[in-house]
């Protein structure tokens, strides 16, 4: 469900708004969204240390990115 939700956002985006480039950060120990943006052309770019306070800890993230390709 998350991939085609995914997909369909990122269609809309490209397709519908125009858009170049959609962004996505995720928790390092997120395995499965990790998938989902793969599964979706997304690559990953970079990590940002300390990036969101979740439950009252800095937490690092991992940062995807796709361009439009058309």
């Amino acid at each position: 469900m998350a991939t085609r939700a995914v997909a369909e956002a990122r269609a809309h985006s490209f397709d519908g708004l125009g858009l170049h480039r959609l962004q996505a950060e995720t928790l390092v120990h997120n395995h499965a969204y990790q998938r989902v943006l793969t599964r979706n052309g997304f690559t990953r770019h970079g990590r940002a240390s300390g990036y969101l306070k979740i439950a009252g800890r800095w937490q690092d993230h991992l940062m995807y990115q796709v361009l439009c390709t058309v």
